[in-house]
């Protein structure tokens, strides 16, 4: 009886497991599937643009609501090894859609897209990000798993609790500086010269740096990199208020995207600037030491 009872934890937790990654699986596909038939259906205008903004929006918040389902059944280890599966299909699977605000900033910072164009996006991307709790919270009310009991009320309440456990002005370093180690990364990564022809690769790594920047972050602000996310997730939890949030999760963010590029390009200028200095300063060395070396030669054969 006592093995029996002990075995139940393990067999209910393995159940929501279960649970919890169908769902992330049914989100996934159903998402993928409509984005595709929306490319597929329709010529590439704003709306359409919108649309699918609005689905990786969904997908993003979605995800992000179960994988904390997830954390609070395995810890950090288990949700690390699912967050990184789910980063990884979400680089390869939206293609040019994004539901991240700093990425249609950047566009509009390079001028391959209009401040109307990028700001309709960003409002797009989000209304999909807010409109997650309403897809998730009819699902969650069915208790499939006793880790949903509550949770919806939970979140409609404002009762989610607040991750940010340091100042705000903290806190808008900590998610600046850990979305400006993202870009850094994938950067850094894409111009490795065994990894320039391996942009899948490149995509597995970087994402392995994108967790582990998340969970060291994780006590500190919950790590969440991305406005859209901590807006879906987060808006109205705590007691901080909007400002704060707008702060730390909004402006931290996008303020990192925009200086990762002049931040790395000024690193890399300098490691290039040195660089060349010690090929030429060895160049020299080298030319010395031959002059030397015949120098040398020539004396012995004098003495000779």
């Amino acid at each position: 009886m006592d093995a029996e009872t002990e075995g139940l934890p393990h067999v209910h937790s393995s159940w929501c497991l279960l649970v919890s990654t169908l769902i992330l699986a049914l989100t996934a596909i159903t998402t993928s599937a409509l984005r595709s038939v929306v490319r597929y259906s329709l010529s590439p205008t704003l709306p359409v643009h919108c649309l699918l903004d609005l689905l990786c929006g969904l997908e993003l918040c979605v995800c992000g609501f179960e994988l904390g389902v997830i954390l609070d059944i395995y810890d950090i280890p288990l949700y690390s090894v699912f967050l990184w599966i789910v980063l990884c299909w979400q680089a390869v699977s939206w293609g040019d859609a994004t539901a991240n605000p700093y990425s249609h900033l950047l566009r509009w910072h390079a001028g391959s897209q209009t401040g109307l164009q990028s700001l309709v996006r960003v409002g797009a991307g989000a209304a999909g990000a807010l409109s997650s709790y309403l897809v998730l919270a009819p699902l969650w009310k069915y208790e499939l798993s006793h880790f949903h009991e509550g949770r919806a009320d939970r979140s409609a309440t404002g009762a989610c609790g607040d991750d940010l456990q340091v100042s705000m002005i903290s806190g808008v370093v900590v998610e600046l500086v850990g979305t400006l180690c993202c870009f850094l990364s994938g950067s850094v990564l894409s111009d490795l010269p065994l990894l320039k022809t391996k942009p899948l690769l490149v995509t597995l790594l970087d994402n392995v740096v994108g967790v582990a920047l998340v969970i060291a972050a994780f006590d500190l602000t919950g790590g969440y990199f991305n406005p859209n996310l901590a807006l879906g997730i987060k808006l109205g939890c705590g007691k901080g208020g909007h400002l704060q949030h707008l702060a730390v999760y909004w402006m931290g963010p996008c303020v990192g995207a925009l200086i990762a590029a002049p931040v790395y390009n000024g690193v890399k200028a300098v490691v290039v600037t040195q660089n060349a200095r010690d090929k030429k300063i060895k160049k020299m060395a080298e030319k010395v030491e031959k002059q030397k070396k015949e120098e040398e030669k020539e004396e012995e054969k004098k003495t000779k």
